[in-house]
């Protein structure tokens, strides 16, 4: 008999439903069937089990900027949506760039996260020699435009030396696609022409920003060699380019859900609430992202969780800073679409579960599987309720989707058959920093 079954569930399977139980020992799922037995059981009555999602795109601010959020407030909002793994990024303060800082880190993430964790390391210019000794990572990022500190590789030729370098230690470069000289070009000349409206900071980085950058780290890729990933997709261009290479290049992409949801329109109505980078897009680029979702080009639906305060969001369009919360939203706007028949389930639990574990090579986790971690949401697909600023988890306490209707939310989420979230109550547990394999 098990420590825990989770019974009457619509399990989802990698290439299937399967109406059954779910046994847990020791955080383990040790069977997946049908009448099986356990000291503990959790009626999961009917709804759908998906896999615990794996976010592999949050910045949770610390160090260094803990009044937007922390691992505190950003696992908890995580954990109340379903997700049960984080990768955090590198731009904190200071940026993580070092084997020191990425320690640092590693000690706040395993005092206050309540989920599971890894990380994402950052390129600079100067740091060739950490990369070639930096362990249990996710991948090393690059910022293509610039950002906090010395976050910027800013020499195709340094760029292009450190990606031979992950390539011999096979570990996937990420980017952050934007061409720097394009955008700083663009944006000063829409500075000098008066622009103040929400739209000119979507102008500022026209979509060949992204498209010119893709194409050239394509390139670069190639003749180095490293596994690449393109993060928070947002062009049809950029999918285009995307879609011609994934044959000759081991390349996987995201997107993110700022960017399947809203657009310029949005922009224009919301303003500075709505800054991010990259910017929000036209309604035809928001088709192709679609799109590439349903072919394949498109592997990865992560959040690019960036929380700021609304007070530093009201200011003007080229003062306030850029970016979105988003890991409270993610799985509820997803679910609303497989309600529309617009995503099937097993397409959800691949785009934010089973691809990201694969593509990170994050051990044990993806999969409702014998053997893999018990990281599990029960959702309820018939669940109607509102987005509501005043329910969030996240320290900022605002979402761009206040008001939104939708229907399907998570019920309960279980990380290594912990109970960590039930029906809006948030049970503490720790969480731990995942292997790679």
């Amino acid at each position: 008999m098990s420590e825990l079954v989770i019974k009457n569930g619509k399990l989802v399977l990698p290439d299937k439903i399967f109406e059954g139980d779910i046994s847990i020992d020791a955080g383990i799922i040790s069977k997946v069937g049908k009448d099986l037995k356990g000291d503990k059981v959790v009626n999961a009555e009917g709804n759908y089990i998906l896999p615990g999602l794996i976010d592999v795109h949050v910045h949770f601010r610390e160090p260094g900027a803990s009044s937007k959020e922390d691992w505190n407030t950003g696992s908890f909002a995580a954990a109340s949506s379903g997700i049960t793994t984080v990768l955090d990024m590198p731009n904190t303060q200071p940026p993580t760039t070092t084997v020191k800082l990425l320690d640092k880190k590693r000690e706040i993430a395993a005092s206050k996260s309540t989920v599971d964790f890894g990380f994402h390391f950052g390129a600079s210019t100067e740091n060739m020699d950490e990369l070639r000794k930096v362990e249990k990572i996710a991948s090393v990022k690059f910022y293509m435009s610039s950002t906090i500190g010395n976050l910027f590789v800013g020499n195709d030729a340094v760029l292009f030396e450190e990606l031979k370098i992950l390539a011999e230690r096979d570990i996937p470069g990420i980017f952050h696609a934007e061409n720097r000289e394009m955008v700083q070009h663009y944006m000063q000349r829409l500075i000098n022409e008066g622009r103040t409206d929400p739209e000119a900071y979507s102008d500022a980085r026209p979509n060949i920003c992204a498209a010119e950058a893709v194409n050239r780290i394509i390139f670069l890729s190639k003749m180095a060699k490293n596994r690449l990933h393109f993060c928070h997709v947002s062009t049809k261009e950029e999918v285009d380019i995307i879609a011609r290479n994934k044959s000759i290049l081991p390349l996987t992409a995201e997107v993110c859900p700022h960017h399947l949801f809203l657009n310029k329109e949005d922009l224009r109505k919301l303003g500075s609430l709505v800054k991010t980078n990259p910017p929000l897009r036209s309604k035809e680029d928001q088709n192709a992202l679609w799109k590439g979702i349903q072919d394949g080009t498109i592997d990865v639906i992560a959040t690019d969780h960036a929380p700021h305060l609304m007070e530093s969001k009201e200011k003007d369009i080229w003062s306030a800073p850029a970016g979105v919360p988003g890991v409270e939203t993610m799985l509820p706007l997803l679910l609303n679409e497989v309600n529309k028949g617009n995503l099937t389930l097993n397409q959800l639990a691949k785009l934010t579960s089973e691809n990201p574990a694969r593509i990170f090579r994050i051990k044990d986790k993806g999969k409702i599987k014998e053997g893999y971690d018990a990281d599990l949401v029960i959702i309820d697909l018939k669940k109607e309720k509102k987005v509501r600023n005043d329910k969030l988890f996240t320290k900022c306490g605002w979402s761009p989707f206040d008001g939104w209707k939708l229907k399907g939310w998570p019920v309960m989420t279980f990380i290594r058959g912990n109970l960590i979230f039930d029906n809006g109550d948030i049970n503490k547990i720790k969480g731990r920093e995942v292997s790679y394999g």
